[in-house]
């Protein structure tokens, strides 16, 4: 199933167990709306935000990006 990144940042989010609030707070955001808005594509999120994003979720800014088998078939240097 492709995700777009608003999508993604939800399933890291609530995997990580963190609130919209928490969220926003974490990120510097004084309203949580805003999360809502990002995760449902309604608002873009600014490139300089993506590694905060990323930081705060515990992952690697291409964990925004692609889902875990993806990031790791496009990270996987065969060595053999």
């Amino acid at each position: 199933m492709k995700e777009d990144l608003g999508s993604r940042i939800k399933t890291l989010r609530l995997k990580n167990g963190l609130t919209q609030i928490d969220f926003a707070k974490k990120l510097g955001y004084k309203h949580p709306s805003i999360i809502s808005e990002i995760e449902s594509g309604k608002k873009g999120l600014s490139a300089d935000k993506l590694p905060l994003v990323a930081n705060v979720l515990g992952v690697d800014i291409n964990s925004l990006f692609f889902e875990e088998n993806v990031h790791k078939m496009r990270t996987n240097i065969n060595t053999a």
